[in-house]
């Protein structure tokens, strides 16, 4: 049985301290629900968060969020939208409403969103739109742990082209528990190209849920970067609901410490000559622990499917652990799918070709990581969001060094 949300019991502050729990933490997936197996949430539900308040005082957007060349900027603070840090001309072609949330939706997280969920940041583009849209979401729990539940939902219409940015930043605190959900809706002939960063503080847990849907001939790119964070889950669904939709989902992650990534991938092909294409890559150190699952389900009448995985993981020392469980589940018989899986340690003959020539060990070790996470970042369309994730990846090692 899934598990639900009672949504008559608010996890307030009061509640909390007379169980002397967090009071929701039975409605949280636990490791019997199989795509959970390798992310136990115990750490999470031993902290008694408080709904996020909209009166925290921000009024700058931090300095590690980058700026994206001729993007308009709509920002969250624990999730409720700031118009005051806001950009207002969209361009045309793109609306901005707020909405209420659907109450009946997926998995218990997401109705854990929409239970608390202030309102929904809506996007609707109906035509091509000339500005990336980036959201900067800004996670602020103050002297109280706090629980914030950003919700975003885009809808292209027939044609519809757009590209968008999603950063997912923390400011210094308590803890926070952000659980964001994004509702994709990819029309007729429409693109969307999304690029979502996770650079959290190293006490903050991150559970976001992607539902995205792509009708005939619609294109949708991902691109999922994780970066830090104590417990972050990256959960993607895409449906691909009519003829000739195409999906390419790429990531990369850089851990260390103690954080724990995991990326969750599920594409479903329901009808005849859809295409999805998936490359994820991921380095550990420290006591890091990375989870990658990916399952491909095409249906009895999805012929002519073909569907891509792929899955390499690189070990910077011996105290990691990288739990990898790619899915292929077919009920066609013309199709073309694959999947494969990697893990390895760096290899000693390229330290030695780098050291050859003059390279201490160090930069030449930050030199093959970086290679080898740019295989994914690469696959990033856009040139400017693709300097942007490098640059991140860049900034991770330097503080690794450090």
């Amino acid at each position: 049985m899934k598990p639900s949300l009672i949504t008559d019991h608010p996890f307030g502050e009061d509640y909390a301290k007379r169980l002397g729990v967090a009071p929701w933490r039975g409605h949280l997936p636990g490791p019997k629900v199989e795509e959970w197996r390798f992310t136990p949430l115990r750490s999470l539900a031993k902290i008694a968060f408080v709904p996020a308040t909209a009166d925290i005082d921000v009024d700058v957007i931090p300095r590690n969020v980058p700026k994206v060349p001729g993007a308009v900027r709509l920002v969250l603070v624990n999730g409720v939208y700031r118009k005051d840090l806001s950009d207002t001309d969209l361009g045309k072609g793109v609306e901005l409403s707020h909405g209420k949330v659907a109450a009946k939706e997926g998995s218990s997280l997401v109705a854990l969103n929409a239970a608390y969920a202030p309102a929904s940041l809506a996007l609707h583009v109906n035509g091509k739109a000339k500005k990336i849209i980036h959201i900067i979401s800004i996670g602020a729990a103050g002297p109280t742990p706090t629980a914030l539940h950003p919700r975003i939902t885009l809808t292209a219409e027939a044609g519809a082209s757009v590209t968008l940015v999603e950063s997912h930043v923390g400011l210094p605190g308590e803890a926070y528990f952000s659980n964001p959900v994004a509702s994709i809706t990819v029309g007729e002939g429409a693109s969307v190209r999304r690029y979502v960063s996770v650079d959290e503080d190293s006490e903050d847990f991150h559970l976001a849920t992607s539902l995205v849907k792509v009708a005939g001939g619609g294109t949708y790119e991902g691109f999922h970067l994780g970066l830090g964070g104590a417990l972050t889950r990256q959960e993607i669904r895409v449906a691909l609901t009519g003829e000739n939709a195409n999906v390419r989902l790429n990531g990369a992650y850089a851990l260390t410490g103690t954080s724990h990534h995991d990326i969750t991938t599920v594409i479903d092909h329901t009808l005849p000559n859809c295409t999805s294409n998936q490359i994820f890559k991921g380095v550990v150190d420290g006591e890091s622990h990375a989870v990658y699952q990916g399952r491909i389900h095409v249906a009895r009448d999805a012929q002519k499917t073909n569907a891509q995985l792929v899955h390499k993981a690189l070990f910077l020392s011996r105290g990691p652990q990288v739990d990898c469980k790619p899915e292929l589940e077919i009920y066609a018989d013309d199709v073309q799918c694959a999947h494969g899986a990697a893990t390895g340690e760096i290899d000693p003959n390229h330290l030695f070709y780098l050291a050859a020539r003059g390279i201490d060990p160090e930069t030449a070790r930050s030199l093959l990581v970086e290679g080898f996470l740019a295989d994914g970042v690469n696959e990033i369309g856009d040139e400017a969001v693709r300097e942007i994730f490098g640059a991140a990846i860049g900034g991770w090692l330097k503080r690794r060094q450090a």
